[in-house]
């Protein structure tokens, strides 16, 4: 039977993985800390507290449900995978499960150590089409951050009901299929119209070096549907629940070479409002922290660090 190993360790893991491609040295998580959260992290004779937090309180009851779905029909893994789904609502998420299941075993397929990739999940959106003049589409969902490319080559006012869909591709090579795609369904629409399109949302997914001598798992890491991560005044709450937690926790200085606070946040890095929520928060709150990084959906980045520690 697989043990089910805790997030915040595969969480770990991510972070001792991306320290060890960045530096060109060997980081690992050697213990789980008394706190779920807390962990240590070595290199060779250096030792490291590290801390990790979800920027979200909990998950949808159907994400968890999905989640230990696929891990109950993946087989052996070598290392463990981490899945970065948009916030979806339930009625989503029960409506597409098998499509999710039978999508992310197939997605880590063939990945290896600190492997990236961008997994297809069909979303159906509507596209009707209201006057024959002008050049432009009317666009709800994610899909609304390209309406412009997607206007310049359509003839008419169009109206497309993309709700369910929320993360475009990273590579625009990508992003040209499904504007292409969007396109030359509006051509074959005549005023008055309507037809659904099927254009594929991308989940990132990270592959993470798995220590835990267990049969490794897939985590699905997303929030809630009260989790907003573009809104600063609620991201600077959380940030700031976390930065008290950390100053409370045992990390002497005495006792480690460094300190590290790794955040884990749904959001795409274009939509990331934690390093400009940070700056507005007291920085007393976070000046005995050496190292603050963020990973975006997949994408690590430092927020802030201490110049004196040597890694």
């Amino acid at each position: 039977m697989k043990k089910i190993i805790s997030h915040n360790a595969i969480f770990a893991n991510l972070l001792s993985d991306w320290l060890s491609i960045k530096y060109f040295k060997t980081f690992k998580i050697t213990n789980q800390l008394t706190n779920k959260n807390d962990f240590l992290i070595t290199q060779r004779n250096k030792k490291m507290f590290l801390s990790v937090h979800t920027l979200w309180d909990n998950r949808e009851d159907v994400m968890s449900e999905i989640e230990k779905n696929i891990n109950e029909k993946t087989q052996q893994l070598n290392n463990a995978n981490i899945i970065w789904p948009p916030e979806k609502s339930d009625q989503f998420l029960n409506d597409n499960k098998s499509i999710i299941i039978d999508k992310v075993i197939n997605g880590v397929k063939g990945l290896d150590f600190g492997d990236y990739r961008e997994m297809r999940i069909p979303i159906e959106a509507t596209l009707s089409k209201t006057e024959d003049d002008g050049a432009y589409m009317a666009i709800s969902g994610g899909l609304s951050k390209i309406w412009t490319k997607i206007s310049a080559g359509v003839q008419g006012v169009f109206q497309l009901d993309g709700r369910n869909y929320d993360r475009l591709p990273s590579e625009l090579a990508e992003e040209k299929i499904i504007i292409e795609r969007i396109q030359e369904a509006a051509k074959l629409l005549k005023t008055g119209e309507a037809s659904f399109i099927t254009i594929d949302e991308y989940w990132p997914i990270n592959n993470v070096t798995a220590n835990f001598n267990e049969n490794n798992q897939i985590i699905l890491a997303t929030g809630n549907k009260t989790y907003n991560p573009k809104d600063g005044p609620i991201m600077r709450k959380r940030i700031r629940d976390i930065l008290n937690q950390f100053t409370k926790k045992d990390n002497d200085a005495n006792k480690y070479d460094a300190t590290i606070l790794f955040l884990i946040n749904s959001s795409n890095k274009e939509d990331d409002v934690v390093s400009s929520s940070l700056k507005g928060i007291n920085p007393k709150l976070h000046e005995g922290i050496d190292m603050i990084i963020i990973v975006n959906a997949g994408i690590i980045s430092i927020l802030k660090k201490n110049e004196k520690i040597d890694l």
